[in-house]
């Protein structure tokens, strides 16, 4: 009797783990496209800029999302110069928490990634400016609302910190006019700027579908 309890437990434990297993696999493979509207605020001349771009996402686990953007982002630098900013990156997305697609469901994630990068920053009115290329890495949280199992809202806030180069803006008077005095100069420490994202993203396909089918 005892034996037909212990294998009776086993035997559920084993479909509770199967099923469990079938779920999380379901939740992986999914490919995304979506657009999103960017915030940044840099560092340098506490100026704040604001963008938009597109991005795609493959979901590789149940709990690990990758994400491949594009952002065009421009500044106003007190009214006297301009600064353009062009991201192509990619960002890492894990769920230590909840990680299901199913409609009203809130996924909280943290996220770390690498892009390219290039600036330019232009005096108004003139034709001086200065630019580079050049790369950073960002770290940070964010959350996915899932308002259909197939359409999700994410807002996102990173820290994007650049390698090398940057290009500085400093805004001063003179003779009572602004003016502004641009330079390229090598990065100290952890300069950067904060990114907010705000995105809508739409589960297109299920790239493991045909494995899938074939199991």
């Amino acid at each position: 009797m005892k034996k037909l309890i212990l294998l009776s437990i086993l035997l559920v434990s084993i479909t509770g783990f199967a099923q469990e297993r079938e779920k999380l696999d379901k939740e992986s493979g999914y490919f995304q496209l979506g657009i999103r509207n960017t915030v940044s605020a840099f560092s340098d001349d506490g100026a704040y800029g604001f963008g938009y771009g597109g991005q795609f996402r493959i979901r590789v686990l149940s709990r690990v999302n990758t994400d491949w953007y594009m952002d065009y982002i421009t500044t106003d630098i007190s009214g006297v110069a301009r600064r353009v900013d062009w991201h192509i990156g990619w960002s890492v997305l894990g769920y230590p928490l909840n990680y299901e697609t199913t409609k009203g469901k809130v996924v909280p994630y943290i996220l770390a990634g690498h892009c390219f990068d290039y600036t330019k920053v232009s005096k108004n009115n003139s034709d001086f400016y200065k630019d580079k290329f050049s790369s950073a890495v960002q770290a940070g949280i964010g959350a996915h609302y899932n308002v259909t199992d197939r359409v999700d809202i994410s807002l996102t806030t990173q820290y994007m910190m650049h390698l090398g180069y940057d290009v500085k803006a400093e805004v001063f008077e003179l003779d009572g006019k602004k003016d502004v005095l641009i330079e390229k100069q090598r990065n100290r420490g952890v300069e950067g700027h904060l990114l907010v994202n705000l995105s809508m993203n739409v589960r297109l396909f299920d790239m493991w579908d045909q494995h899938r089918k074939r199991k």
